[in-house]
């Protein structure tokens, strides 16, 4: 069986999507964690809208802007280190 390796994309653009993945995951489970919380009652408005979307939309929204965070402090912890 032939082992599976990222595909040929440039470090960087890798370095970027990795972190924006780990950003947006821990986005997704702090939107989850608010509405599981029921923080400000926040889980209980949810719960009235039958349609689902207003929660997809948060927890899109805050996955996307932890993803956007992550990949930020990740661009800037790139410095060269001061010897």
């Amino acid at each position: 069986m032939k082992k599976r390796k990222w595909p040929d994309m440039p470090i960087l653009l890798r370095f970027l999507a990795l972190n924006a993945a780990w950003g947006m995951s821990l986005g997704a489970l702090f939107a989850l964690g608010l509405i599981w919380s029921d923080f400000l009652g926040l889980g209980a408005l949810l719960a009235k809208d039958t349609s689902g979307i207003a929660t997809a939309v948060l927890i899109f929204q805050t996955s996307l802007t932890f993803g956007a965070v992550g990949m930020g402090v990740a661009v800037m912890n790139l410095a060269e280190p001061d010897d």
